[in-house]
């Protein structure tokens, strides 16, 4: 089989002739990417492109919030510290204006959110101030990204479920306590993002964009930081409507949510997902990926679940060791991309780290096969 060929019939719970592998976070076909990577990764990439089944993205505007609407206007601002630097974005609405911090650091520490949009009720006004125009992006370099990715892969479309336009608007503090305080105010701003959403994947699927579809988002609310009848609710119901959508043009949908699942599992499978991402076992998460195949393996493609913190720590006949029991617990039958549960996150790749993503791969091809 082909790479396309392989990863298709397990994201259609098929069997191909070996288990896919997906290294997220290496795209070995995109030249830009790989020329902007630190010379210690020309292993792993070259490894990747050699052996990996490729999944590449495809990046389609939204607007701000999914709206395309001139009346708001930003203003930038760098605010330079001694060891991060915290960048500003203004939104000059019809009714104030909203603030939005990234703070990033010196350091080579991750980024972080230290202010969302809204934070009162004041401040939601003045998002609902601005007029709603649908964005209508240009994807006609969609076809050439496909044709490019050719033989290799797939390549992926991303965007956010409802919930995580509303967590980018109000940060888990907010969405957290308006939950219980204004569950109403929640359900509607659901309601609206799921509308934006549904048409904007009717822009881009009727022109001409239809394959591999990804979202993330569900992971805001996914117990224990709020109850299954909330995902149902804000994440579940939501996304129904989303994948019919796509399933109708014959697309498909991958999702992405890490953390504890085991409360919400059936749900993925009821919203019509076709591929889950990455299933965490315990201690990052609390389902084992066998109990996941039992659960929901005959319905959606299950993509895991070899811990990125494995591959930068543990030692290497560990990281072999759970690539063997990831393959016995969840191939059988087909269905299963081995994958690992986060990308690479350093400017420099470890050495142990490199020789734990290539004994991934090198165990994936010897006891991989069907």
């Amino acid at each position: 089989m082909t790479s396309k060929e392989r990863l298709l019939a397990a994201y259609r719970r098929r069997q191909p002739d070996r288990v896919p592998i997906n290294v997220r976070g290496v795209p070995a076909h995109d030249r830009k990417w790989v020329e902007s990577r630190h010379p210690s990764y020309r292993p792993l990439i070259e490894k990747v492109a050699a052996s990996g089944d490729l999944v590449g993205g495809y990046g389609v505007p939204t607007g701000w919030l999914l709206t395309a609407s001139d009346v708001v206007t930003f203003e930038h601002r760098v605010h330079d510290w001694t060891d991060w630097v915290d960048k500003e974005t203004i939104a000059h609405t019809p009714a104030g204006d909203l603030s939005y911090v990234y703070r990033t650091s010196k350091h080579e520490f991750s980024g972080l959110t230290r202010s969302f949009w809204v934070k009162n009720e004041d401040d939601l006004a003045k998002f609902l101030s601005v007029p709603y125009v649908p964005p209508r992006p240009d994807v006609s370099g969609y076809p050439a990204a496909v044709e490019a990715m050719g033989d290799r892969g797939f390549i992926m479309v991303g965007n956010s479920d409802p919930i995580a336009y509303v967590h980018e608007l109000l940060g888990s503090e907010l969405l957290a306590l308006w939950s219980v305080e204004r569950r109403r105010t929640i359900d509607m701003l659901v309601e609206l993002f799921t509308g934006r959403l549904l048409d904007w994947y009717d822009h881009v699927i009727s022109n001409g964009v239809c394959g591999l579809f990804g979202f993330s988002g569900a992971e805001y609310i996914a117990p224990p930081l709020m109850a299954p009848s909330y995902f149902r609710d804000w994440v579940t119901k939501p996304m129904v409507a989303i994948c019919t959508r796509i399933h109708a043009v014959g697309g498909l949908v991958h999702v992405h949510s890490h953390g504890p699942l085991n409360a919400v599992l059936e749900q993925f499978a009821e919203m019509g997902a076709d591929v889950l991402h990455p299933i965490e076992a315990p201690p990052m998460g609390d389902v084992p990926l066998s109990d996941a195949k039992k659960r929901i393996g005959k319905d959606v493609c299950l993509e895991g679940n070899i811990q990125i913190g494995d591959l930068y720590a543990a030692e290497e006949q560990e990281v072999r060791d759970a690539v063997k029991r990831a393959i016995d617990d969840a191939a059988d039958g087909g269905g299963f991309v081995l994958c690992p549960t986060a990308s690479p996150f350093t400017p420099v790749l470890p050495e142990k780290a490199l020789r734990n993503y290539l004994a991934m791969i090198e165990t994936a091809e010897e006891c991989g096969a069907y």
